[in-house]
């Protein structure tokens, strides 16, 4: 006879393994989006200016350049930027303190500003997507050429995802605001790089220079990236729980009944 503890335990394994199914992100879809100067149109050359690209699988995404310009009596708050093309396939930000020389061009925290100023790109998705990697083609940081320190940060999905008039630290979930910090990453390179190892999923997204207000001492106010492009993932959010196995989860599952199903063999041949 087969004892209860032998069935609860080979079931609590499966059960285990299904939880933990569940719960993984399922991603469906991987969308790149790599703009080019010879394909790609700003909405205008003027500060405020936009790009707007729709990716094979129909998911809209609009691009803006942001750096806290306007100087106050406290943080400087942000303001829209100028996005210009840094290179033929790069994005890069002049901001309204500087001209479009080099390193001014790119997306650069690099400046005579005692307060500081650090760009970013506003990412702005009509649905739901993860940041799953970029890749740069230019980088500068202090003196080190090819690499640079990134913040990337997600809209949480609560009040409003506006920057304008905000200061970075308003923004910041730690202080109150609607965007949580999903990485500081130093010496990023000239490679396809990977980010958001805990595969958030949100509508807007900031990337910039590292921006100490989003925690970690890492060196700021040196670095400048050309931004080349992005990687995305969306998940099957139609797919109802409890359903058919996400693809990836099945062999996964598919293991499970066969562990549970030798167990409870030895233990009928051994009873």
């Amino acid at each position: 006879m087969v004892s209860m503890k032998g069935k609860l335990g080979a079931a609590a394994l499966v059960a285990g393994m299904a939880a933990a199914m569940q719960s993984a992100p399922a991603f469906s879809a991987m969308q790149t989006w790599d703009w080019s100067s010879s394909s790609n149109s700003f909405s205008s050359n003027n500060f405020g200016n936009s790009l707007s690209m729709t990716s094979s699988d129909g998911i809209n995404l609009t691009v803006t350049g942001w750096s806290d310009t306007n100087d106050s009596g406290g943080d400087d708050e942000i303001e829209s930027g100028r996005l210009i093309w840094a290179q033929s396939g790069s994005l890069g930000i002049q901001n309204r303190d500087e001209d479009t020389g080099s390193p001014n061009h790119s997306i650069d925290s690099i400046t005579s500003d005692a307060d500081g100023e650090f760009d970013m790109l506003l990412l702005q998705f009509d649905t739901a997507v993860s940041l799953s990697g970029i890749d740069l083609s230019w980088g500068v940081d202090g003196s080190a050429s090819n690499r640079a320190d990134i913040s990337i940060l997600a809209y949480d999905g609560t009040g409003s995802s506006s920057l304008n008039g905000e200061t970075w630290s308003d923004i910041f979930s730690s202080n109150g605001g609607n965007y949580d910090s999903i990485g500081n990453y130093n010496n990023v390179g000239l490679s396809y790089y990977s980010v958001n190892a805990g595969e958030v999923e949100s509508t807007a997204w900031l990337i910039g220079v590292y921006n100490p207000t989003f925690g970690d001492s890492l060196s700021a106010g040196n670095d400048g990236f050309k931004l080349d492009l992005i990687k995305t993932e969306t998940s099957d959010g139609d797919q109802p729980p409890g359903e058919v196995p996400l693809p990836g989860s099945a062999p996964l599952l598919l293991l499970g009944l066969a562990l549970l199903r030798g167990r409870l063999a030895a233990r009928n041949k051994h009873s």
